[in-house]
């Protein structure tokens, strides 16, 4: 699954019009792999619940600037990058206080959605070999943004039939946003997650999943692992809460599945 030219840095939104599926540790545990493989990765949390942040254990001071303020164009996004415990990851911090919901609220009220995350990125890409979007699981304008920002999009699907459905409003929003406000957007990336492996169902949606896309579904299918679900509560990733375990080795090789033989710039 090659993604982009070795030189550049690839923008991917992670997002799934659904709770649950396993977004925000995707995006932890994948950035953190991808990291850990020399690349310099940026997760920003546009999540109001800010799940990303807490999990890496940023805990900045309630007056500090976050993605917030990059968003109402207040702040540049080099301005609030927060580093991690892990080596050569980063983040773009949420507001504790929900302030994300206030900031979709005035996207809202522009007549059409400006490019403002696309903007703050471009500003600072070529800093990076990854960013990651974590997206809400709602298709509010937050969303649009991440999208319009993005180069394609990694779409975590939980091995149950809901998260199929929710594939299907996915791909008409990607649709919409293609032809207003990014033409080259796709999902380029399929990700199965929690799959317990030998059960039907999972084995059934992974199935579907393949035959409906083929190689861009990832060869790697995360496990329910109850080490993923701890790593947060620790303020770190599973490859450093418990780094033989087997979410922490799928992570590695879905990241190694990305970045296809590509090397980390050199800065």
């Amino acid at each position: 699954m090659s993604d982009s030219p070795a030189s550049d840095c690839t923008v991917l939104a992670i997002s799934l019009q659904k709770g649950g599926v396993g977004k925000t540790t995707t995006a932890i545990n994948l950035g953190a792999a991808l990291a850990e493989l020399g690349f310099r990765t940026l997760i920003i949390d546009l999540d109001p619940q800010g799940n990303a942040s807490s999990g890496l254990g940023i805990n900045a001071p309630d007056d500090a600037p976050t993605i917030a303020e990059v968003l109402l164009r207040e702040e540049t996004l080099d301005s609030i990058i927060e580093p991690t415990a892990e080596k050569n990851l980063f983040v773009a911090p949420a507001p504790k206080r929900q302030e994300l919901a206030g900031v979709e609220a005035q996207l809202v009220a522009e007549m059409f959605p400006q490019p403002r995350l696309k903007e703050a990125i471009d500003a600072c890409r070529d800093d990076w070999d990854y960013v990651l979007l974590d997206c809400p699981p709602t298709l509010g304008r937050l969303t649009v943004n991440a999208f319009m920002a993005a180069d394609a999009i990694l779409a975590p699907v939980q091995c149950q039939y809901f998260a199929l459905e929710g594939l299907r409003d996915l791909s008409e929003v990607v649709k919409q946003v293609r032809q207003a406000l990014n033409p080259n957007l796709e999902i380029a990336h399929y990700l199965l997650t929690m799959s317990e492996g030998t059960k039907k169902l999972s084995q059934e949606v992974e199935g579907e999943l393949r035959n409906a896309f083929g190689d861009r579904v990832f060869k790697t299918v995360i496990p329910y692992n109850v080490k993923l679900a701890e790593a947060p509560s620790m303020e770190r990733s599973v490859l450093k809460h418990a780094s033989t375990s087997k979410g922490a080795k799928a992570y590695r090789t879905v990241a190694k599945e990305l970045s296809n033989g590509r090397t980390p710039k050199v800065r």
